[in-house]
């Protein structure tokens, strides 16, 4: 968001504090300023000039050969083009060696022969307008020589916030309350926008109907007659609307907008001609209802969405966007101006579905203050007055709903005020100055505070009675809180042998077995009540909104496996998937949760039986991982209660007397009815709960090392026929006190090695508890290392 300090002084003295360091302050008080831009500074170098003679180009008929005066010694020749330069016309001149907006730099130049020393400047040209026609004519009491920015008032600064920073203060999105924090940072007063006195109760049509209270609990609309069409606006409500990056288009528009920056509440204008009947309705969308919004853009609309509308249908999105029906345009003479509280979630939705970020739906998203509604009214038709004396209000506004702002009071304690805030020396008159500088209303009673939350505060952001020692603790400057490190006493907390038991099975599926872990959810088809053999009462079934027929709830997790393996298929011929799940089966009123690892492999069969099969592998993983679980289970025969197991090829797994495991092939009729006839399978289930208990499970807490280690890579050429656990121990010994760890990372075959050897890569972490080792040790090591090797019938490799 972009604040003018030109604008912002309108409500707070600024006399004295540059745009730096309103932004630096800001910064540390309110909000991320994220530059600093000065309006004017691309026109520096242009000053006033004056056309003291005209005379038409000898050899171009559109072209005129001009003296332009400019405050040098003396005027220059300056060949013009623009059809309405002419002797005496005051001009926006750019002479030689001047810069304008595009870095256009302004060079001698010959055209058709004649010498040219400048430029006259259009509006265009300088980025004042877009109009393209002709130069800019400046009023015949310019001063020659004077530069153009001071002439027009263009000098101003711009502060652009960040708008992550305002999220939360819908109080900020206008200059009016920007300038309140302003003032009560520097300790100045704040003055209020000029208001037109307060309407009469004698309204006119339209009628309002608000049927969505919830979603609109105000709205108000005024019928203005402009006693003519739109026109330009004034120049000095131009000026503003372009420094904080609006294009101005006529009075009506632009008045509107100015609204909006200046309060930070949104209005919009009908042309009242436009609208049919006499009420406008605040209504939900009716499903498929079509509005073509103000973007030429055909919306087709949804129950969830708040429109206005008239008679005859939507005239606009509700706090987004207006509609093109009802547009104001050039021929527009009557006007019906809409100042409304809309809900911000509704306005958010709506916004968000049709990616729709507007100025207005962006502020209305922040839950505005409803009072802002009627105040914006009144100083648009104040405005309104100024630039436009024949325009005419001949009824207060039409409306409907409450514009009551919510009332909220706080209790502040200035003792946990201060404690919190780590100011302990901070005074109740310290407290209070700054909450009553931001317009809180304060008293005392009995020791502690009752503070009064404005309107434009209570609307969102302070609900608590820490949001107000923010506000103490932000005016009173953070950088004034004395830094103390947090003391608290830590405890570690064991993992829990679930996660530590998942971890370790998972990593070596994951690296072992080049297994892809996944996860499903834990709806299933009704089909698979049927593939099963299993009735849908033996499954537990929930309303799934989302995909009719799915709505059992599975029992574990190899028909989800089964599913994704499917659809896999087609992009990988073989494949491994694995997923930590749980399940669930119907018991009485009380549902059994139970903990399953599930295993799905798949892909050509080398042999039918044996270790090459997927009955094999099914098996070795399932060996595998009970190996690293520290769990020594048995297979038996039998696929136990799992209807999806093949009746012959399954085991059925035993440790100490309890099942914790089946593994083999899928059934047969389940894979011809999931048209996976054409792969080998291989199935695991573990169950996690009956491993958990017999796992062998310990954590000892370890503080981090002191000191550094030396990370060392080794390669070894050695003998082929040495076991490697010989090579490892010969490294470790090498090490001694000082190796931390030992890992394998290389193995290599091959020239230039002999035939009859191959190179070990390890990496070697060397460490010890008492001192930083240096590189006298890793030498050390080296020649140990070297030296082993040559023992085995090898060498180090350099």
């Amino acid at each position: 968001m972009k604040i003018s300090l030109d604008w912002l002084s309108d409500f707070v003295n600024l006399e004295g504090v540059s745009a730096t360091e309103l932004a630096d302050r800001l910064s540390l008080r309110t909000a991320e300023v994220e530059g600093v831009s000065v309006v004017g500074e691309s026109l520096s170098q242009v000053v006033v000039g004056e056309v003291l003679s005209c005379e038409p180009h000898p050899e171009a008929d559109r072209l005129s050969v001009t003296q332009v005066a400019f405050g040098a010694d003396e005027a220059v020749p300056v060949v013009c083009g623009a059809p309405n330069v002419r002797k005496g016309l005051k001009v926006a001149f750019a002479p030689i060696g001047s810069c304008l907006p595009g870095d256009l730099k302004i060079k001698k130049a010959k055209l058709r022969g004649v010498e040219s020393f400048g430029m006259i400047c259009s509006a265009s040209e300088l980025e004042l307008a877009d109009d393209q026609e002709g130069i800019l004519e400046l009023e015949d009491t310019a001063a020659v020589g004077v530069g153009l920015v001071e002439h027009l008032e263009l000098a101003d600064s711009v502060l652009e916030l960040d708008n992550k920073s305002l999220t939360h203060r819908p109080d900020l999105w206008g200059h009016w309350g920007m300038a309140r924090e302003v003032a009560a940072i520097w300790g100045r007063s704040l003055k209020g926008p000029a208001l037109s006195p307060t309407f009469s109760d004698n309204a006119e049509l339209p009628r309002i109907e608000i049927q969505d209270a919830q979603a609109c609990p105000y709205y108000a609309a005024l019928r203005v007659d402009l006693k003519g069409n739109p026109r330009p606006s004034p120049a000095w409500m131009a000026r503003r609307l372009r420094a904080v990056g609006q294009r101005p288009i006529h009075d009506v528009v632009d008045l509107t907008n100015y609204i909006l920056l200046e309060i930070g509440q949104p209005t919009h204008a009908f042309d009242a001609d436009r609208v049919a009947g006499d009420a406008l309705l605040v209504r939900s969308a009716e499903n498929g209802e079509v509005l073509t919004t103000l973007d030429g853009q055909e919306r087709s609309l949804a129950c969830t969405d708040l429109l206005i509308a008239d008679s005859s249908g939507p005239l606009a999105l509700a706090g987004v966007m207006g509609g093109l029906s009802s547009e104001v345009h050039d021929g527009t003479t009557t006007l019906l101006l809409e100042s409304a509280h809309f809900d911000a979630v509704r306005v958010r939705r709506s916004a968000a579905r049709f990616g729709l970020r507007t100025e207005a739906s962006t502020r209305f998203e922040k839950s505005l203050d409803p009072s802002w509604a009627d105040l914006a009214l009144r100083r648009f038709t104040h405005i309104l007055a100024e630039i436009r004396p024949e325009a005419s209000v001949a009824a207060s506004p039409s409306w409907a709903g409450c514009s009551a702002a919510p009332e909220r009071e706080l209790a502040l304690d200035p003792i946990r005020t201060a404690s919190l805030l780590g100011l302990p020396s901070l005074s109740l008159e310290k407290i209070t100055e700054p909450l009553q500088a931001l317009g809180f209303g304060v008293r005392e009673q009995e020791g502690s505070l009752l503070v009064s939350v404005p309107s434009w505060r209570a609307s969102k952001d302070i609900t608590q009675e820490v949001d107000l020692v923010e506000e103490v603790g932000r005016l009173s400057g953070y950088e004034n809180i004395d830094p103390r490190p947090l003391e608290r006493h830590s405890e570690f907390h064991l993992p829990e042998a679930s996660w530590v038991l998942q971890r370790l099975l998972g990593r070596r599926l994951a690296g072992a077995w080049r297994g892809y872990e996944t996860e499903s959810y834990s709806f299933l088809h009704s089909a698979w009540a049927t593939r099963l053999s299993l009735e849908e009462d033996d499954f537990l079934h929930l309303c799934n909104p989302v995909q009719d027929e799915v709505h059992l709830i599975r029992r574990d997790p190899i028909p989800s496996l089964l599913d994704q393996a499917a659809a896999n298929l087609r992009e990988h011929a073989t494949g491994c998937l694995f997923e930590f799940a749980k399940g669930y089966e119907p018991d009485g009123e009380t549902p059994q949760e139970r903990s399953w690892l599930g295993v799905v492999m798949w892909g050509e069969e080398a042999r039918v039986d044996g270790p090459g099969s997927f009955f094999g592998r099914a098996r070795s993983v399932a060996e595998d991982l009970f190996i690293m679980a520290g769990v020594k289970a048995e297979p038996e025969s039998g696929r136990g209660s799992f209807s999806w197991a093949h009746p012959v090829r399954s085991l059925s797994w035993q440790a100490q007397g309890v099942s914790v495991a089946v593994s083999g092939c899928p059934d047969p009729g389940l894979l011809a009815e999931l048209g996976l006839r054409d792969r080998a399978w291989g199935l695991l289930l573990v169950d996690l709960a009956a491993v958990i208990g017999l796992h062998p499970s310990s954590h000892a807490f370890q503080a981090p090392p002191r000191f550094p280690g030396i990370k060392v890579d080794i390669a070894l050429s050695l003998p082929r026929e040495l076991a490697y656990a010989e090579v490892e121990s010969a490294v470790r010994l090498a090490g001694g006190n000082l190796l931390e760890s030992v890992q394998l990372f290389d193995l290599f075959e091959g020239d230039p090695l002999p035939p009859t050897h191959r190179s070990l890569g390890f990496r070697v972490l060397l460490r010890t508890a008492e001192r930083t080792l240096e590189e006298k040790d890793e030498r050390l090591f080296l020649d140990r290392v070297g030296a082993a090797a040559l023992e085995m019938g090898g060498q180090l490799r350099a």
